[in-house]
């Protein structure tokens, strides 16, 4: 099989990570022009990473009959735009997460999606990375029984400099990015059915969007997560990765009749371990973490590896545009809960 011949938009902090890992997989997908609006931009990665092509304009990227596939990597506000635009003109695509910045933009990427003949797949690592789905597995395996509550408390970080993570109008932390941890607990447990939440802006500085969450979500198979996490310190940017702690998640249980999972182990160390209520002395089952976010350095390649079996082998797609959808009504019912202080209830 040959190599897909592959456009990238948007040339961010994003796009970088994906072309080092795109760079080692020269034999699946084969890189042949970068896009971004900004001038410059998009020639400075190409030349970074020996890309022969790059342009400032996207219809240009849309128009090249060998252009096979898309990676839309551009911030939220104009992925259902661009995912439409790409598929109507025949191309698979590849999107990072979000799906788009409104439920209302998702259902038209749904249906424009399920319409076509290409591979979509929507970029939610989590699902690739060995941790991760390892704790899924775990879950569903029904060792600890069912339901479950699973608690999950991350740390108080700064969050990434991008404008759209911080914006109320680009969409905010909370559709940008907590859709990752929003997208896990439906693949783990299935719908929701019923949100209750309240978030806060506590981050000083030019920030408008809610900056701290704390949820509780209640799915239609019985199960319940509690969720909090706080992007409140002051500044922007990634370094020093959190405050206090040293970990982005701090620490999760997964509670149930016969067991519980907890992480990190009684040392604090990156460990998840199983406990079962009537031997609660040692664990019976543990697994050491590479990342305590849960999202492996396997998991771009595992994702990348993943898109090329889909196109090439008819491979489905274990994160489709519905799934993007499902994400972010969930983020949207957090935020109407806190607005309105009432519960919101999901249509099935």
């Amino acid at each position: 099989m040959s190599a897909i011949r592959t456009a990238l938009i948007g040339c961010g902090t994003v796009c970088d990570w994906h072309l080092e890992e795109l760079d080692k997989l020269r034999d699946l997908f084969d890189v042949r022009c970068l896009c971004d609006s900004v001038p410059g931009k998009a020639q400075a990665l190409a030349r970074k990473w020996r890309v022969a092509g790059w342009t400032e304009d996207v219809q240009q990227v849309l128009d090249d009959p060998l252009i096979e596939c898309v990676w839309i990597l551009t911030p939220p506000f104009n992925h259902a735009e661009l995912a439409i635009a790409a598929l109507r003109a025949n191309k698979h695509v590849f999107c990072e997460k979000p799906l788009a910045k409104t439920s209302a933009q998702c259902q038209e990427v749904v249906r424009v999606a399920e319409d076509s003949q290409r591979v979509f797949l929507l970029g939610y690592p989590m699902r690739f990375s060995a941790d991760a789905g390892n704790l899924r597995k775990v879950v569903q395996s029904g060792v600890l029984g069912r339901p479950l509550v699973f608690r999950d408390v991350w740390a108080v970080c700064k969050g990434a400099e991008s404008p759209a993570i911080h914006d109320a109008e680009l969409g905010g932390g909370v559709v940008f990015e907590h859709t990752h941890w929003l997208d896990f607990v439906t693949w783990m447990f299935g719908p929701a059915h019923k949100v209750y939440a309240s978030t806060r802006k506590l981050k000083r500085g030019p920030t408008s969007a809610h900056d701290t969450v704390i949820a509780v979500i209640d799915f239609v198979a019985g199960d319940q997560a509690l969720w909090s996490e706080s992007w409140a310190a002051s500044g922007l940017g990634w370094e020093p990765l959190c405050v206090g702690r040293g970990g982005i998640r701090p620490s999760f249980d997964v509670v149930g009749e016969q067991g519980v999972l907890q992480f990190p182990n009684a040392q604090g160390e990156k460990v998840l371990s199983l406990y079962r209520y009537d031997r609660p002395e040692q664990p019976v089952s543990t697994w050491t973490w590479q990342h305590d976010w849960g999202t492996n350095d396997d998991a771009f390649p595992n994702e990348h590896r993943h898109l090329y079996a889909c196109i090439r082998h008819g491979t489905p797609p274990v994160c489709q545009a519905r799934d993007g959808l499902r994400a972010v009504q969930l983020a949207e019912a957090i935020l109407e809960s806190s607005r309105s202080g009432q519960p919101v209830f999901l249509q099935p």
